[in-house]
C-alpha cells in the first residue's frame, strides 16, 4: 500500500479528497450566508418597530373641536309643533286640607267625678279571684305614662288628656295599665292592670276606658273593688 496520496499515486483518492473540500467550503459559505441575512433582518426589523412605538408615544393628543366647528357639524333638528291635544292640562286648584282635629278635653265624666258632682255609683265587692290573692304585696315601679292602653287613637289620646288634668289637679302617683296598688304604694292587691290609676284627695282611683258597646265596664269595677275597698272606680265610654 503506497504511503503518499497524490494525484499521480492515488489519483482516485485525491479526486475524492478535492470534491470533499469543494463540497465544505461550498456549504459552509451558504450557511454563513444565511446567519449573516437573518442577522441583518432581524436588526432592521427591530429598529423600525422601535422607530413606530416612539413616534406613537410622540403623537400629540387630538385638539377638540372649537364651539364654532362643533356648532357647525351637529346642528340641532328643527323643534316640531306640538299639538293642541298633547299640552299639558291646566293646574287644577289646590284641595284645601282638613285642619287639625283640636287636642281632646278632660273626660267629663272624670272632671265630675273628682269635683263631686256625679260621683261613681259604688260597686259591690266580690270575693277575690286567687290569682289575685295570691300575688305579691310588693309595689312595681312606677313606668312611664305614655304608654297605651289599647288598640283605640281615640281612647290613647283621651287618656293623654285625662293624665295631664289630673297632674294639674295634684293628683300623684299616676299608673297606666299597671297593677292594681293601694293608696300611696300600700301595697299590691291584684294582678289586674285598670287602665288609670291615681291617688287623690286622699283616695286611690282606678279608672277604666270602655267602649259603647262594651259591657266589661262592670265586671273591671267590681274587681278593683274587691281588691281596695276604700278605693274608687270611675267607667268612662270612649269610642
Amino acid at each position: 500500500m503506497p504511503t503518499l496520496f497524490s494525484p499521480a499515486t492515488t489519483p482516485r483518492i485525491a479526486r475524492t479528497m478535492l470534491e470533499v473540500r469543494q463540497y465544505l467550503a461550498d456549504t459552509t459559505q451558504r450557511e454563513l450566508k444565511i446567519l449573516l441575512l437573518s442577522l441583518t433582518g432581524t436588526k432592521v426589523l427591530q429598529g423600525v418597530f422601535s422607530r413606530v412605538v416612539r413616534l406613537s408615544a410622540e403623537e400629540p393628543a387630538l385638539r377638540p373641536l372649537s364651539r364654532e366647528a362643533a356648532l357647525s357639524s351637529e346642528a340641532p333638528a328643527p323643534r316640531q309643533p306640538v299639538p293642541k291635544s298633547a299640552e299639558a292640562p291646566p293646574e287644577s286648584a289646590p284641595t284645601p286640607t282638613a285642619p287639625a282635629p283640636a287636642s281632646p278635653v278632660p273626660s267629663p265624666g272624670l272632671v265630675q267625678a273628682l269635683t263631686g258632682s256625679n260621683p261613681p255609683r259604688p260597686a259591690a265587692a266580690g270575693p277575690r279571684l286567687p290569682r289575685d290573692v295570691a300575688v305579691k304585696p310588693k309595689v312595681p315601679g312606677v313606668l312611664e305614662t305614655n304608654r297605651s292602653i289599647g288598640a283605640s287613637p281615640t281612647q290613647n289620646a283621651q287618656l293623654q288628656a285625662d293624665i295631664k288634668y289630673l297632674e294639674e289637679m295634684g293628683a300623684k302617683n299616676i299608673r297606666v295599665n299597671q297593677q292594681q296598688v293601694t293608696y300611696r304604694n300600700g301595697q299590691r292587691v291584684g294582678v289586674n292592670r285598670p287602665d288609670l290609676q291615681f291617688d287623690y284627695n286622699g283616695r286611690r282611683y282606678q279608672v277604666e276606658y270602655d267602649t259603647p258597646t262594651s259591657d266589661r265596664g262592670p265586671s273591671h269595677q267590681s274587681r278593683t273593688t274587691s281588691n281596695d275597698p276604700d278605693s274608687e272606680t270611675i267607667l268612662l265610654i270612649v269610642p
